[in-house]
């Protein structure tokens, strides 16, 4: 394979996406740029890894501008500014190791960011497999963070019941929609949240929701009235602003919240906050609200995993991914992510050597 003779004659040439400049407001494909860089060989206890497919997720843009603010599985904190390469989960195939854990040719979940090459830690590496039937990209969605993050909150937060009816926001999102369907796996009514006709429809159609509601639609509080005639025992949040404030005046007695993510305020400028108008409902109906971080929970995630690829497996859990081709197009994926466009996982498609 030419990648690996040049490697292992020295150097290997990667393109490498990086932030130009950190956004305040909006983020847009001005705020990137790339460059080209030259990768040495690994040394004791590194490998080189070929990027295969890059996770795109909205905590990207949350650490453009909260630099402490989020872990990345390896190093403590971490914060994107202006010239640091995008970082983020990969899949990729070792292409030198100088490990003995690894070969070439293992794929491997890593955190290899934006780039075409990276050099990694064999430590910070986990080997994976191929899934019959689906994407090596499988395991940065429904078997990967997204997939995880939706178990926490469904079985492990909210402890989901067959007597409950579950609210799901960005419910077509890549965490959203493995939600719903684990809900309704433990014989919960579940209503899902999204943005426009088109993915509600989907929800329902497809992932088997009970219902959708269009939080875009000018009778949005309406149709979730109208979604939810019982009231909600348990929420699992990921926008939080006026979404989150319409699904806690909805809330039953002694509801519980789960947590995961506050999308619609990345975007926002720093110290900008919503004005909740139901927020006192948290004490007048006994409500639970619980915040969690997946990287605090990893003794639970072995579990999520056997369950979730067994859900795949079974055809229980259906999975979509909206793909964008091309390294150089992974700023267009983001900013589309930020948007609203496309449903569950969005990846970037670097190489395509190993699509099963």
């Amino acid at each position: 394979m030419q990648t690996q003779q040049t490697a292992l004659n020295g150097t290997v040439s990667t393109r490498r996406m990086l932030l130009d400049r950190a956004p305040d407001g909006d983020l847009t494909t001005g705020h990137f740029r790339m460059s080209t860089d030259v990768l040495a060989q690994p040394a004791d206890g590194e490998v080189l890894t070929r990027t295969l497919y890059l996770s795109v997720d909205p905590v990207m843009r949350k650490i453009m501008t909260n630099r402490t603010s989020e872990p990345n599985g390896l190093n403590g904190v971490f914060g994107l500014g202006a010239g640091d390469p995008m970082r983020g989960r990969t899949v990729g195939v070792v292409e030198v190791s100088n490990d003995p854990k690894f070969s070439a040719g293992d794929f491997v979940l890593g955190w290899g960011g934006w780039q075409d090459f990276a050099i990694e830690k064999a430590s910070a590496l986990v080997a994976v497999a191929p899934v019959a039937g689906q994407p090596l990209s499988v395991h940065l969605g429904p078997l990967g963070r997204p997939g995880i993050t939706a178990w926490l909150g469904i079985v492990l937060t909210a402890k989901v019941e067959a007597s409950d009816t579950v609210l799901v926001s960005s419910a077509a999102g890549a965490v959203g929609s493995v939600a719903g369907q684990l809900a309704k796996s433990r014989g919960a009514r579940v209503v899902g949240i999204a943005g426009g006709a088109e993915k509600c429809e989907w929800l329902v159609s497809t992932l088997g929701f009970d219902a959708a509601v269009d939080y875009k639609s000018a009778d949005f509080l309406q149709q979730l009235e109208e979604a939810t005639p019982d009231g909600v025992s348990v929420i699992h949040e990921n926008v939080g602003g006026a979404v989150l404030d319409a699904g806690l005046g909805r809330m039953s007695a002694e509801g519980r919240i789960a947590l995961c993510g506050l999308l619609d305020g990345y975007q926002a400028g720093i110290g900008e906050a919503f004005a909740y108008k139901n927020f006192g409902l948290l004490l007048d109906r006994g409500l639970t609200l619980t915040g969690f971080r997946i990287d605090e929970l990893t003794g639970h995630h072995q579990q999520a995993l056997v369950e979730l690829r067994g859900s795949l497996e079974s055809g229980s859990i259906v999975t979509t991914e909206t793909v964008t081709e091309g390294l150089e197009n992974a700023p267009d994926a983001l900013v589309g992510l930020l948007a609203g466009k496309g449903s569950g996982k969005h990846l970037v498609k670097v190489d395509d050597s190993f699509d099963r």
